[in-house]
């Protein structure tokens, strides 16, 4: 970490940047390779400044080059806006992973499946990921830790903070398995209406979860009628209690009905 002439906080990149120096020398510019801006604001918060050099300091600097090639990665292959802050993120978490690794720790991700599923295309950029790793450490990681990054792609791709992020998954999941068990039937993870009931839950997760995301105009919600399908309303109204139970999350009626909407495409129910 370093600040420039404007007094401005920059993380800079640069393989020997740092060889012979010491706090407070200028650095050569070309050795620097990539800079990173804090966000506006942060750079005026001590603290954080302090956490962000602490944590610098205890990753080894190949890990922060490894992060950013994953990170280049994902901007070609999504070709969206990659917050920069998995930067950092991704290189500690690798860092710990591969001390896991060497010291034959074995590591428990207990939402893989979940992940796998919900995640697909993240899950799959997270496996080169893990490719990218093994080519510079040697060293080749497992499922769960494939499932781990998965979810600091999605979060450098979505405006949720992790915490939401593990909260939403799990969400997902419940709502899931209520389907299943109301209808005593296996979902077929692979069909086009398993998929967009996901993304359905996903947003809405999002949305109920955050605060600042906003509530959906009931209004623009499509709405079918309830005596029509009864069973898939029942379902749905066994979701929202849950939800309310669970996750105090309450759903209005509008969303009901559009839950009950996916269910009945979900398990081709006829006359929709």
């Amino acid at each position: 970490m370093v600040t420039s002439d404007d007094g401005s906080e920059l993380i800079v990149i640069g393989r020997g940047l740092c060889f012979g120096r010491h706090a407070g020398d200028a650095i050569d510019d070309a050795s620097v390779e990539k800079t990173y801006a804090l966000q506006e604001g942060t750079s005026q918060d001590s603290r954080t400044i302090d956490r962000l050099a602490h944590l610098l300091e205890s990753i080894p600097t190949v890990n922060l080059v490894i992060s950013e090639d994953i990170v280049q990665m994902l901007r070609r292959e999504l070709n969206v806006d990659i917050n920069d802050k998995i930067l950092i993120a991704l290189a500690d978490h690798i860092s710990l992973a591969l001390e896991r690794e060497r010291k034959g720790v074995p590591c428990e991700n207990p939402l893989l499946l979940e992940i796998q599923q919900f995640y697909r295309k993240e899950y799959a950029l997270a496996g080169r990921a893990l490719q990218i790793i093994k080519e510079y450490m040697g060293i080749q990681m497992s499922e769960e830790e494939q499932g781990f990054i998965t979810l600091h792609i999605v979060n450098a791709t979505m405006p949720q903070r992790s915490d939401r992020l593990i909260v939403s998954v799990q969400l997902v999941r419940d709502v899931l398995a209520i389907v299943s068990e109301h209808y005593a039937t296996t979902l077929d993870v692979t069909s086009l209406p398993y998929e967009r009931f996901v993304r359905h839950l996903q947003f809405f997760a999002q949305r109920a979860l955050d605060p600042a995301a906003g509530q959906v105009n009931g209004d623009a919600l499509f709405r079918i009628d309830e005596t029509a399908y009864p069973r898939a309303f029942s379902c749905a109204e066994s979701i929202a209690d849950h939800l309310a139970s669970t996750y105090n999350i309450v759903v209005t009626d509008a969303e009901k009905s559009y839950l009950a909407y996916h269910i009945v495409n979900l398990l081709g129910e006829p006359g929709l």
